[in-house]
């Protein structure tokens, strides 16, 4: 029988291997996007893990797993996030400040990536509010996006909105900056006015038809700040979709296992290191009933989405 300490030091070489197995995917992303082939031992490694198989010309990925990945538009910035995680877990493990250092390209792919996302999530919601779906064909909407970043989430919220123009709030310079070079190569630059500023800070009424709002960018401070400003922010009739990354169901005890209950401790940890609001679904939409807006409730996202909550004006 293993001793505990036996037992503890199996598992580390576990886990381990998983991250190694994780970046050996990741390259092969990159590979398989470039029509590069694996090495040997790259494909055997994924090979090992069931991802990966051999053919007449070599190691390639699974047929299964080649088709997910062209199904999915933002599949291309999968290696950077991965790099990323695994970076700011190389950052926990000798309770390093989370502080990322990715290149301009890692970012902008993430902007892209995170459009195509946010534009899913909107088709999602608006098959569950019709007043969300008829101010999508609005001419001339006017959308806020917090945390605007590079602005992938601002323009593709005006590509779809026919005359739509936005603004992009964000409080780091670098990130406008970026905005401006990817609004530009979008053809999207003359609709959306990349601002630098804190929504906490936001003073307009009656302004915006929506607002997107995702908690990962604000601290539960600034969140509480900027719940009533975004809800003054919102013409008549406007919507508010806010995103978390923390789901509602199923409950976990503290004492649950297993997959899911890593990653909801895995979020939670994460939000408390880089100080991220960390409200669930429940409690999101009770804040934002308390800020003023009506019909605040959870929409159906898929599993491993964020969760999303939709408030009326």
């Amino acid at each position: 029988m293993a001793t505990p300490g036996t037992d503890l030091f199996s598992r580390i070489d576990a886990l381990v291997g998983e991250a190694w197995t994780l970046a050996a995917l990741a390259s092969a992303v990159s590979a398989e996007r470039s029509g590069a082939g694996l090495s040997e031992e790259h494909g055997a490694l994924l090979g090992a893990a069931g991802f990966a198989e051999r053919t007449a010309s070599g190691w390639r990925l699974r047929d299964e797993y080649r088709a997910a990945l062209r199904a999915r538009p933002d599949a291309g910035a999968l290696p950077g996030r991965t790099a990323r995680l695994l970076r700011l877990a190389a950052d926990a493990a000798e309770g390093a400040v989370e502080e990322p250092a990715d290149g301009d390209e890692v970012l902008l792919a993430e902007g892209r990536a995170s459009g195509e996302r946010v534009s899913g999530l909107l088709d999602l919601a608006a098959r569950h509010d019709p007043g969300l779906a008829d101010l999508l064909l609005r001419p001339g909407a006017v959308l806020l996006d917090v945390g605007t970043g590079v602005g992938g989430v601002a323009a593709a919220l005006v590509e779809r909105v026919p005359g739509g123009r936005a603004v992009g709030l964000d409080t780091d310079p670098r990130m406008l900056r970026l905005a401006e070079r990817h609004l530009a190569e979008r053809g999207v630059r003359d609709r959306v006015e990349p601002r630098l500023q804190d929504v906490a800070d936001l003073i307009e009424e009656d302004a915006y038809d929506l607002v997107w709002l995702p908690l990962a960018v604000l601290s539960p401070e600034a969140a509480a700040a900027a719940l009533p400003r975004v809800a003054a922010a919102l013409r008549p009739g406007g919507r508010l979709i806010a995103a978390t990354a923390l789901r509602s169901a199923p409950q976990l005890a503290p004492e649950d296992t297993g997959p899911r209950a890593v990653r909801d401790a895995v979020l939670r940890w994460r939000m408390s290191r880089r100080n991220v609001t960390p409200w669930p679904p429940e409690e999101l939409a009770e804040r934002l009933t308390a800020a003023g807006l009506r019909s605040a409730r959870e929409i159906p996202t898929p599993d491993r989405s964020v969760a999303v909550v939709l408030a009326a004006a």
